[in-house]
């Protein structure tokens, strides 16, 4: 599927690099901002998830966005990453705004990362809590550079736990290893903040108009069955009382119905 890129100061808006169809204007559009301190591989993942490929330099001080089309689960939409600069990571509440989702970086190959990882959870939960529920979004730990494993200094245990805490998800990964295991963490991100989405929408209230109520079925008469029947319907038989030792004959006139 093709992809489109654009450059994203937050500040005036975004600068198309390739030309794109009108028609993108349509897609839904899922906004996810990468957070993490420098050297973590914000910029890696992001142009891995872009172009399928694994680029190792990269300039630190650009905060650039890119928007890809995609699919997922049979939707074709829009997911726009933003690769976010380290110094300017402290003003959390600015990618609050834009985003729809973030996810906090850092590499297991660096406690110091992971400790920075940890911080900026805390931010994000703290804002979120003081916005309200109506403001949350969906948050992702991604523990990146997992092919280093020998240079691991981050346990995944240590991750499990710290996502458990702040109650987000918690993903490793390797911006050098395969495309298909970063698409898969970036399609789970948009399938969280569709549930997001979906969970503070307004509830649409039911309407049943007098005319569509259902009312139960008139009863015929033996003579309107008869039209559908050629048989009649059979009476209900007579029951006469036994005959008694008495000078009197008793007959019962009545007909019960026996049920």
């Amino acid at each position: 599927m093709d992809a489109c890129f654009w450059t994203h100061d937050m500040t005036s808006r975004s600068k198309m690099r390739t030309t794109s169809s009108s028609s993108l204007a349509t897609l839904p559009e899922f906004k996810i901002a990468l957070l993490g301190c420098l050297g973590v591989g914000k910029s890696a993942l992001t142009v891995k998830f872009i172009t399928k490929r694994f680029i190792n330099e990269y300039d630190p001080t650009l905060e650039d966005s890119y928007t890809k089309k995609d699919s997922v689960d049979n939707q074709v939409v829009l997911i726009t990453l933003l690769d976010t600069v380290f110094q300017e990571t402290r003003d959390i509440e600015r990618y609050l705004d834009w985003s729809d989702g973030l996810m906090v970086v850092y590499s297991i190959t660096s406690k110091q990362s992971f400790d920075e990882a940890k911080q900026l959870l805390h931010d994000v939960s703290e804002l979120q809590k003081n916005n309200g529920e109506s403001t949350e979004i969906p948050v992702a730990l991604i523990g990146n550079k997992n092919e280093m494993e020998r240079y691991r200094q981050v346990s995944k245990d240590e991750g499990t736990i710290l996502a458990t805490q702040y109650a987000c998800s918690y993903h490793e990964v390797s911006a050098a290893g395969d495309f298909e295991d970063v698409e898969i963490v970036l399609h789970k991100m948009v399938r969280e903040i569709k549930r997001e989405t979906e969970r503070h929408m307004p509830i649409k209230p039911l309407f049943i108009s007098e005319d569509k109520l259902l009312l139960p079925p008139a009863t015929t008469s033996g003579k309107e069955r008869g039209d559908r029947s050629k048989s009649p319907t059979p009476k209900p038989p007579k029951v006469v009382q036994k005959k008694t030792v008495t000078s009197f004959k008793i007959f019962n006139k009545k007909g019960f119905k026996i049920f």
